[in-house]
């Protein structure tokens, strides 16, 4: 058996091979003040001790024994206990007996009959001391085996939270590039939910925001939560917008971790933030947009146009492009934010009439050639005053539409309108889709140069102007939400014959 360090050697410890019995206890009797003694008449004795549990530190043997030689015997000693010394006794004081010794039985001293008790214990001392230094070369080289399996441990661990660690920044970096893109509350909790969902192994998982009202947005992802459930706020400067609630489990029993609970930490403090910014963008979009149409209305009231036309008109574009995406041509521009931009940006139409003369803009007959000429530049000057706006750097969708209304929605199809005499589809589609509305409202309105027409007139009208003055496929659209359009007239009507009259034999060119 090869001792290892819980096994090592006995302090001061010698097992004595002598077949001689007077030497053997003659050795024995000698040294035994001094040291703790064995004793065995032979190698296969002394190997039996051995197997029994006996690990002396040194063994002076015989060279001569019975059996197995003391060469061989110790051989069998090194090889089983590498840290256990060899001392070698012989009667024969020949160079090749040493030699054999020293070589082949890994003696470290070799000693003649009668060796005196000083030579014996001199010995025995530098044994001694050569196997503690062996014995301290085994413990550094344990204690540095121990550290090298610790520190491999330490790194795996350290490369695997790393690993995870990496995987997670990488996951936030992702998730904060598309909260960037997010442009409404909804998509903020979409991605807040999906993101959690797919980094935290598949747990269950609930967002809800809080807007100006309390209405909550909410959104799930997941299984159904156990009992156990981590709660992230979504605090900013401003208070509490919402929260992320997490289960503590995840489908296959294991618990959040620390990285886990920073994870979330993080994605709930982005996601405040994307939230109370968005919230921020709607409060200045809406003010704005208020202002904005704050602005159109004045303009409108000054050309004595009714309360109500501008919210008619928002409702008859909306009319028009719900129908008009239905058809392949027109549906691969127009989808809901088209609609609702054309909703907001429907009102801004005629903004341009602030920069209108009262003289011509409020003149209850006929403009003359001259100021026909400075009433259609109204549409430059809308175009000109949103593209400011859009300009300083606060630019919203429906105010780029807003600006190709009011400079288009003079065209005509056929290219006889104004300001630029733009043909066809050159005409951007918002616009196309407003004048219809437009002229439909005025058609079917009182204004002061002209009686409001009945609906069935105004949408002939409309109809035999098709390819010249408006896009076609628009009117046949417009056509097909007729019942839906003239239900809108009614409701918003202005309380002055809302069924109109019968056509006039002459239509009066206003703006």
């Amino acid at each position: 058996m090869i001792d290892t360090p819980n096994t090592w050697p006995h302090e001061r410890s010698v097992l004595i091979v002598e077949d001689v019995v007077a030497v053997r206890d003659g050795l024995a009797a000698l040294l035994s003040r001094h040291y703790r003694v064995s004793v065995a008449s032979s190698a296969e004795e002394a190997e039996a001790l051995m197997d029994e549990g006996l690990c002396p530190r040194v063994v002076l043997s015989d060279y001569d024994l019975p059996g197995a030689g003391g060469v061989e015997f110790l051989q069998r000693v090194k090889a089983r206990s590498p840290r256990t010394v060899n001392i070698m006794l012989t009667g024969v004081a020949e160079l090749d007996v040493a030699v054999r010794s020293l070589h082949e039985g890994a003696v470290f001293r070799f000693l003649t009959k009668p060796a005196s008790y000083d030579q014996l214990c001199a010995a025995l001392d530098a044994a001694f001391e050569a196997s503690g230094r062996e014995m301290d070369r085994d413990l550094e080289a344990g204690e540095l085996r121990f550290s090298c399996e610790s520190l491999r441990s330490f790194n795996l661990v350290l490369e695997d939270r790393v690993l995870s660690q990496t995987d997670y920044l990488r996951r936030l970096h992702g998730f904060a590039v598309e909260l960037n893109k997010a442009s409404t509350l909804h998509g903020i909790a979409l991605l807040a939910v999906e993101t959690l969902h797919a980094t935290l192994g598949g747990r269950g998982v609930h967002v809800q925001i809080w807007d100006r009202e309390r209405v909550g947005i909410e959104e799930s992802r997941g299984p159904e939560m156990s009992a156990e459930m981590r709660c992230q706020t979504l605090e900013t400067q401003d208070g509490p917008v919402g929260q992320l609630v997490v289960d503590c489990f995840d489908p296959r029993g294991t618990r959040l971790s620390a990285m886990d609970e920073d994870f979330l930490i993080s994605v709930a403090s982005s996601t405040a933030v994307a939230v109370r910014n968005e919230m921020r963008r709607v409060e200045r979009d809406e003010a704005q947009y208020a202002t904005i149409v704050a602005l159109a209305r004045l303009s409108e009231q000054r050309d004595n146009e009714t309360g109500q036309h501008l919210d008619r008109v928002s409702m008859y574009c909306q009319l028009i492009a719900e129908a008009a995406r239905t058809e392949p041509r027109y549906a691969r521009e127009i989808d809901d934010t088209f609609v609702a931009d054309i909703v907001a940006s429907a009102p801004l139409h005629d903004i341009g009439k602030v920069g209108i003369p009262d003289s011509i803009l409020m003149k209850p007959g006929r403009l003359t050639a001259s100021e026909w000429e400075i009433m259609k530049t109204h549409a430059q000057i809308g175009a000109q005053t949103l593209e400011s706006v859009i300009q300083s750097g606060r630019s919203q969708g429906f105010l780029e539409m807003g600006r190709d209304i009011a400079a288009c929605h003079h065209e005509k199809w056929d290219g006889s309108g104004y300001p630029q005499g733009l043909v066809g589809e050159a005409i951007p589609l918002s616009a196309r889709i407003l004048a219809i509305a437009d002229v439909y409202d005025a058609l079917t309105t009182a204004r002061p140069y002209k009686a409001a027409w009945l609906h069935r007139e105004a949408l002939a009208y409309i109809q035999e102007h098709a390819g010249t003055q408006f896009d076609p496929g628009l009117v046949a659209h417009f056509s097909a939400q007729e019942k839906a359009a003239d239900e809108v007239r009614g409701r918003l009507s202005d309380g002055c014959d809302p069924a109109g009259v019968e056509r006039p034999d002459r239509v009066l060119r206003r703006a």
